[in-house]
């Protein structure tokens, strides 16, 4: 990658076809001038007589060079094919039809970017129509939560009437028995409601607990941080930070991969993100007395007192407002901001926490403790 690398930083030439074709340009040329230069220094014959030998190597040199450029160009063709392929795709979402069937490095770069493209658009397509329902339960669940509006409105009403009455005396003291008539309706129609909206609640947590138990599985954390690394890599380059992994070969846990999956996504993401050009991000995976613990430390990263919810800047003293005003509450949110919600979200999906510590003007972190045993609870109790 080296002599590529520094090809690719002067910027000369600047298609990778270019660049090819100046090193061969090069390498066919130099034995050449070798081979005039010793012509012309051992032979003692005048040069006038030397011309026609200098003229047929040149000639043979220039048809030869010719042939090997064409040569050359037509066999990067696969590269270009590869490299325009994924290009469409990400632009247009165009699936290509490479060929796969040769065996050669080229081949293989094809056959693997038409496998990888396509993966790609069936994942894309199973996750659009997985959106679509979700959508469509979610729609399905609000209808019938409106429908449920008179089983809310009515003892809502009686209440509220009730109250009205009582509070106004409109139908004498407040010691007529007809008052104690109403104190007894107005109980009776808030034990009804809260016996619905127990109803309800039960039936969400009765939802949500079956479906912690159907996604939790066995699963090695450390192969889902060097995965969500390797997502993040893109993002970390175009930033110039350098991510670094703490981490042993391997660590089993029991818990919903999705989660454990977007939520070491998105810690990364936020800290590359929060990270100055030239800076380090860290991630670390531990092992705990129940489960596991995801540590990600941003070297150089500072956050304000705009990028932190106000649920989670209980851990964070001194925090310094970004926007430069001395509110000791945020005034705004930052896209930091978004993502620590997003963690936070992903945290209690599981039964976890995230907390944020920072050192003014070194770092901030992350830390949140996957707690194995939880997972376990809520399977049984599902």
């Amino acid at each position: 990658m080296k002599i590529y690398e520094t090809l690719a930083r002067g910027n000369f030439p600047k298609t990778y076809t270019g660049k090819i074709l100046l090193v061969s340009f090069i390498g066919v040329h130099v034995p050449m001038f070798g081979a005039v230069t010793y012509v012309l220094l051992a032979d003692t014959k005048p040069f006038l007589e030397q011309l026609d030998v200098l003229g047929a190597m040149l000639l043979a040199t220039l048809i030869g060079t010719g042939g090997t450029m064409f040569v050359m160009k037509e066999l990067l063709a696969p590269v270009r094919a590869a490299s325009e392929a994924a290009d469409q795709y990400l632009r247009n979402r165009q699936i290509p039809r490479l060929p796969t069937k040769y065996t050669d490095s080229a081949g293989v770069l094809m056959a693997s970017v038409q496998e990888c493209v396509t993966r790609l658009d069936a994942s894309l397509s199973s996750t659009e129509g997985r959106y679509q329902q979700l959508e469509r339960d979610h729609s399905e669940q609000f209808k019938t939560l409106a429908g449920m509006k008179h089983d809310f409105r009515t003892p809502l009403t009686q209440i509220l009437g009730f109250a009205s009455l009582m509070k106004a005396e409109a139908i004498g003291p407040i010691g007529n028995t007809t008052y104690q008539s109403f104190v007894q309706k107005i109980g009776a129609s808030g034990q009804q409601l809260l016996e619905t909206l127990n109803s309800v609640i039960d039936l969400s947590d009765s939802q949500s607990l079956s479906q912690i138990a159907q996604d939790s599985e066995n699963l090695d954390l450390v192969t889902v941080a060097r995965d969500a690394v390797n997502i993040e890599h893109l993002h970390a380059e175009q930033r110039s930070v350098e991510v670094e992994v703490r981490a042993p070969s391997e660590l089993e846990l029991f818990t919903v991969k999705s989660v454990a999956k977007n939520l070491t996504e998105a810690m990364l993401h936020a800290a590359i993100a929060a990270t100055p050009s030239q800076g380090t991000v860290s991630l670390a995976i531990e092992s705990t007395d129940t489960g596991a613990c995801v540590l990600v430390e941003s070297c150089g990263g500072q956050l304000s007192l705009e990028d932190v919810p106000p649920r989670l800047a209980t851990g964070i003293q001194g925090l310094k407002s970004g926007a430069g005003t001395l509110s000791a509450t945020p005034e705004s949110s930052t896209p930091t901001t978004l993502r620590l919600c997003l963690i936070d979200t992903l945290c209690r999906s599981v039964g976890a926490q995230i907390r944020l510590t920072q050192t003014d003007g070194v770092s901030f972190s992350m830390y949140v403790e996957l707690d194995a045993a939880a997972s376990e609870v809520l399977s049984l109790a599902a």
